[in-house]
């Protein structure tokens, strides 16, 4: 018995060191075929990553030469592939905001989705909804503020919003808080804009001169302090200001058109008519210019001249309250009673309290 036991311990030993070959035989084909279908699976990711990338940089070079509905299909085919493509989204919104601002809005939501940490797409959503409903515009710039309280951008816009809607007080307050992040001559101009509108005159200089010293370059900010001194009754600076705004932009319509006005009141009705033709020559349809063209006609007896000058400004801008009013002057004055007093009651339903004097008077 002691003679065998070692004889059976070798070969118990033995059987048992078989068998574990075998079993390591089976695990190693197994790893094998499993690392054989890791590497397909990633050779076929990296088809698909790259048939999307390919898709998504023949969209780019469509949207670049504005093929947009043939870079939208692209970006599509992008997405369909990668559906987290944020690039992707991004370009194929950018496209959809020449033709579907909806589809626009969807796309830039979901690329806030996929990183919410980039405001940019609601920025972008903000200022689509300022083309049809101002209130959800501020509502998105609301949503952005919330998110980052120190967004100037977002202050601003909503500043703007205010203004246009005549809220000069709110308007000057947004700007305030924007410049306490950020000074710049944009939001500068802008809140000087409230002050002159404000009638806080010397305020709105300071604004506009202190935007000036940021960036010397813009022509209308040298055309808006133009106009401050103008309504306080400084000419000599107004005409300045508005030859510097000139200086900047030899094309500015309205510069031109604002330096003649200071001149009509002033009686230099040949130098305004100048500064009116070179308003006209910047811009053929700017409707302002033809209403000074008329004025300065009609202050120089040239009455059939002005109806012809108001009757442009009207035609550019069906809705020109002050051309009516003073194209109806111009008729009265060949006779034209019952031209005039149609004339005056188109401005009355425009507002122009002037106009209801003249149908008191003369029409009634």
């Amino acid at each position: 018995m002691y003679k065998l036991f070692p004889l059976l311990f070798f070969v118990f030993l033995f059987t048992k060191s078989a068998e574990s070959q075998t079993s390591d035989s089976t695990n190693v084909n197994s790893l094998e075929q499993q690392f054989s279908d890791s590497i397909a699976q990633i050779n076929e990711q990296n088809e698909d990553l790259k048939a999307s990338r390919d898709a998504y940089n023949e969209g780019l070079i469509l949207l670049k030469n504005e093929s947009y509905s043939e870079a939208i299909f692209c970006f599509s085919k992008a997405i369909v592939i990668d559906s987290i493509f944020l690039q992707a989204y991004l370009s194929r919104a950018k496209c959809y905001e020449k033709l579907e601002n909806d589809l626009a809005i969807a796309d830039y939501l979901k690329t806030f989705e996929l990183d919410s940490t980039n405001l940019f797409p609601l920025f972008k959503i903000a200022s689509l909804y300022l083309k049809t409903d101002k209130a959800l515009a501020e509502e998105m710039y609301t949503t952005i503020l919330s998110l980052k309280g120190d967004e100037f951008k977002a202050l601003n816009q909503l500043g703007i919003i205010a203004f246009t809607d005549g809220k000069y007080e709110n308007a000057e307050q947004l700007f305030t808080q924007s410049l306490v992040i950020n000074i710049n001559a944009y939001t500068l101009n802008d809140r000087g804009s409230c002050y002159r509108k404000l009638d806080k005159l010397d305020l709105a200089i300071s604004d506009y001169l202190a935007a000036i010293a940021l960036n010397s370059n813009f022509a209308f900010i040298y055309s808006n302090l133009a106009s401050v001194y103008a309504k306080q009754g400084e000419t000599d600076k107004a005409l300045s200001y508005y030859d510097l705004a000139i200086s900047k932009d030899a094309n500015y319509a309205l510069a031109y058109n604002n330096k003649a006005s200071v001149l009509l009141g002033e009686n230099k009705f040949e130098k305004a008519k100048i500064e009116i033709d070179k308003a006209l020559e910047a811009d053929a349809e700017y409707a302002p210019a033809y209403n000074n063209k008329g004025v300065i006609n009609h202050k120089m007896k040239k009455y059939k001249e002005a109806i012809a000058a108001f009757d442009k400004a009207i035609q550019i801008d069906v809705d020109y309250a002050k051309a009516y009013l003073n194209r109806g002057i111009s008729k009265q004055m060949i006779r034209d009673e019952d031209g005039a007093c149609l004339d005056w009651k188109k401005a009355n339903e425009f507002g122009i309290m002037l106009a209801k004097k003249y149908l008191i008077n003369d029409c009634e």
